[in-house]
């Protein structure tokens, strides 16, 4: 075949190939992340409560969604383009929806019936994962069909006596394990299965992190290790770390039949320190929030932040702040900043609406 020729099939082979990615991808592909240090949350101060994102000094609030319906649980993309929510605009049933963070697109990405909950991004961006009916789902970026992840097609799984439902998962930074957190009547289960296990079902043989009647979960930003925040573990409240690869479980701390206990934990990005909520806790339950906690993931006792009703920490990607949801008058709130080490606390909305669900944009800008 004549070389001419062949370099033009080739050529045309490549562009297909390019067209059939852009098609897949979609109007990500013209997206850059935000050019400034960016917080999403939800804040009702259009009519609705809505998606909006804000420079991290509370400046240049932006409207990304803009309807009649109830808008939840922003997460940001790992690339800071997009961000993830459930939304019940449709059929008043919660979907897991995709937007762009500026605004210029929403598109939900979930189509089965039953209601969505608790959306978390894979960290190569290409996954959401999500809860429906008790069970766990996973689901491309781009929508598509929505597969069943737990209980794992072919096993009975590893349950708890009495009612089971699936409340919460995540895969690991090198999406070849699965965190999952499972409810049943006597309490909380957390475990970490592979993925290839879950997928098939086949020698479904989950490691335990921890059980308790109240319990958080959450991979290190970087490697195998998972923390999980208990109360009322045997009648300890604490947080625990289990190092997968050395097959080690420390408990960073743990009280005796504490009146308060830790919850909602969130790893810094460097992996080195968690935020977490500390709430009162009355006959193992928690009550309410009295502040926001650090403690060092070598251990330690815990420090306060901020005291008070807040909640919902979320770190800065360079890990020297965290912003919060902290509960003011009548139940309304704000989002805040606040220093890691406690200080130099800043409301970011000033009432300007019911303000909750912080999430810091993850990508780090230069200088910061």
């Amino acid at each position: 075949m004549n070389r001419g020729i062949i370099i033009v099939l080739v050529g045309i082979i490549a562009l297909g190939l390019l067209a059939l990615y852009a098609l897949q991808q979609g109007p990500v592909l013209l997206l850059r992340p935000p050019p400034d240090d960016r917080i999403a949350f939800i804040s009702d101060r259009g009519g609705a409560a809505d998606i909006w994102t804000m420079r991290a000094d509370g400046t240049d609030a932006r409207q990304v969604t803009n309807d009649s319906a109830q808008d939840q649980i922003p997460a940001w993309s790992p690339d800071g383009k997009e961000i993830v929510s459930i939304s019940d605009r449709n059929g008043q049933v919660y979907q897991v929806f995709i937007s762009a963070w500026d605004g210029r697109y929403t598109h939900c990405i979930t189509s089965s019936e039953g209601t969505k909950d608790a959306p978390v991004w894979s960290r190569d961006g290409k996954e959401i994962s999500f809860v429906s009916g008790g069970k766990v789902y996973g689901v491309l970026r781009t929508g598509g069909p929505e597969e069943q992840y737990l209980p794992a097609v072919g096993s009975v799984g590893v349950e708890l006596p009495g009612r089971t439902t699936y409340v919460y998962a995540a895969w690991s930074p090198d999406g070849k394990s699965l965190l999952y957190v499972q409810e049943t009547d006597q309490g909380r289960q957390a475990y970490v299965a592979d993925r290839s296990a879950v997928e098939s079902g086949e020698e479904f043989k989950p490691t335990g992190i921890t059980a308790a009647r109240g319990l958080s979960a959450a991979w290190s930003p970087s490697d195998n290790r998972v923390a999980g925040a208990f109360i009322d573990r045997a009648n300890d409240n604490g947080i625990v770390v289990v190092d997968l690869e050395a097959v080690k479980a420390e408990d960073l701390f743990a009280r005796k039949n504490s009146r308060l206990g830790p919850g909602n934990i969130v790893w810094s990005p460097d992996g080195k320190t968690i935020a977490f909520e500390m709430w009162t806790v009355e006959d193992g339950i928690p009550n309410r929030s009295v502040g926001i906690y650090t403690v060092s993931a070598s251990g330690g006792e815990p420090r306060p932040v901020v005291k008070g009703d807040v909640r919902e920490p979320s770190w800065s990607p360079d890990g020297r702040q965290i912003a919060y949801t902290a509960i003011g008058k009548k139940e309304m709130r704000d989002i805040h900043r606040v220093n890691a080490d406690g200080t130099g606390d800043v409301n970011l909305t000033n009432g300007r609406g019911d303000n909750y669900s912080p999430a810091w944009c993850p990508v780090p800008r230069k200088g910061t």
